[in-house]
């Protein structure tokens, strides 16, 4: 017997009524949006200043979070109200996406360098290269579904994910979830930062003294800072921690009654929207550079996927009351956030101490982005992004958690619970500490 259940049979009636809802809010918000959008299109396709092209990019973004995202969850919903099944999900071939990415961010250099109608042409090009890398993450996790011997998409020993399940996911991941991460990012500081800064307060002394005696005043004055230990907190700390709680919660309520699985896939999608949305983010933060954010990010395109899917499994697991659950689920967060924390916190500080010059005068050649110690850094995220994809394909192919024929658990490639935590403290203890004494050595 097919694992996974239909959306028909797995969804209540009363929760499809309240996305079909939360979609026709979504169209009402987005309606203004839309038709604001569409009035300033002749001014922005002749504008070619950078602020046509910010204000071409924010409203795009904002016309799909509400208008696109909320036509998809309303029209799905309805289908589903009225019994019309979906089709089986399938992903175009991995290189494909690979290679439009390096198209779109091609086309996009070429047109801010032309300056021609920046502001018209270059927003879907900066979304569509931002939501890609996630995108081809989840396809190496998600199997695709293959015709059975009648012809049919998704034969009984083949479970398979529907594009309406996918694509409620994504759309969840990058609005629901996002906006829970950014109220959890605006609370958590206020009740953590005082503590933090009191500490801060009594052993700033001995950190200033430590640094002082490795290199210089100059660094010593760098990561002693109030601004880089608030910077260094809220990306190595308190965004990890709200992230991977909220991007998994969109699919907690059908999550009791899915397989491990498919609650591991839904997830997995739910972290990619919420991915495609943060690079859409960061790339428009730093616009002047966003191609390059763009390219070291897809290095790391499985690692909001891989979190989420994760996390859901442990909710999973909760809410259908397994043994034990609650330890999973806290094990489960665990990795999720160290990784997290690896990525963002040990980026931040080898690039704070190459910037404060704690390796020597740095040649200008390696700088990327405006930062020294471009090698270690890539280095550090290219073994993040390869194993978070590695491990993201055994759980989404392999059944990891689910017993085999024989009554025991799979083996091969399937990374163990154990393995995962071993490698997500290597990410914090090792890796990082191992790439800023490598290129210390090496730039000497």
């Amino acid at each position: 017997m097919n694992e996974v259940q239909t959306t028909e049979k797995v969804v209540p009636d009363g929760l499809k009524r309240v996305i079909q809802i939360l979609g026709l809010l979504l169209i009402i918000a987005g309606v203004p949006l839309t038709l604001n959008l569409l009035c300033i299109l002749p001014l922005v396709a002749l504008g070619g200043g950078m602020d046509t092209v910010y204000f071409g990019v924010i409203s795009l973004t904002l016309t799909l979070l509400t208008l696109g995202a909320g036509l998809t969850t309303f029209w799905h919903a309805s289908r589903s109200l009225n019994g019309k099944p979906s089709k089986p999900l399938r992903f175009p071939p991995i290189f494909l996406l690979v290679g439009v990415f390096v198209i779109l961010v091609a086309l996009g250099a070429a047109i801010i360098a032309s300056e021609t109608a920046a502001g018209l042409f270059f927003p879907p090009l900066l979304l569509g290269a931002a939501a890609l890398p996630p995108l081809w993450a989840v396809a190496w996790m998600i199997p695709g579904a293959k015709p059975s011997a009648e012809g049919e998409a998704g034969a009984a020993d083949q479970p398979s994910l529907n594009w309406r399940r996918a694509l409620l996911a994504f759309a969840g991941g990058a609005t629901v979830s996002v906006f829970i991460a950014l109220v959890l990012e605006i609370l958590l500081p206020v009740t953590i930062f005082a503590l933090v800064f009191d500490l801060a307060e009594q052993v700033l002394g001995q950190m200033e003294s430590l640094f002082r005696a490795l290199s210089n005043r100059e660094v010593a004055e760098a990561l002693t800072d109030r601004g880089f230990i608030y910077l260094f907190v809220h990306i190595a700390v308190i965004a990890p921690l709200a992230e991977e709680f909220a991007k998994p919660l969109v699919v907690l309520p059908i999550a009791r009654r899915l397989s491990r699985r498919e609650t591991f896939w839904l997830g997995a999608l739910a972290g990619a929207g919420f991915a495609a949305l943060e690079n859409v983010i960061y790339a428009t933060s730093w616009l002047p550079v966003w191609a390059g954010i763009l390219t070291v990010r897809a290095i790391g395109g499985a690692l909001h996927p891989l979190g989420a899917g994760l996390v859901a499994q442990g909710w999973g697991d909760v809410l259908r009351g397994e043994k034990d659950a609650w330890k999973n689920w806290w094990k489960r967060f665990g990795i999720a956030v160290a990784v997290h924390a690896a990525w963002n916190g040990g980026s931040l500080l080898v690039i704070t101490l190459g910037g404060a010059r704690f390796f020597g005068d740095l040649p200008p050649e390696i700088d990327i982005l405006g930062t020294s110690a471009a090698g270690s850094v890539l280095a550090f995220l290219l073994i993040l992004g390869l194993a978070a994809l590695w491990i993201g394909r055994a759980y989404g192919h392999n059944k990891p958690f689910l017993p085999a024929e024989g009554g025991e658990a799979e083996a091969g490639l399937v990374p163990s619970e154990r393995a995962i935590a071993l490698w997500a403290v290597a990410c914090l203890l090792a890796i990082v500490p191992a790439g800023i004494a490598g290129l210390k050595l090496w730039l000497r």
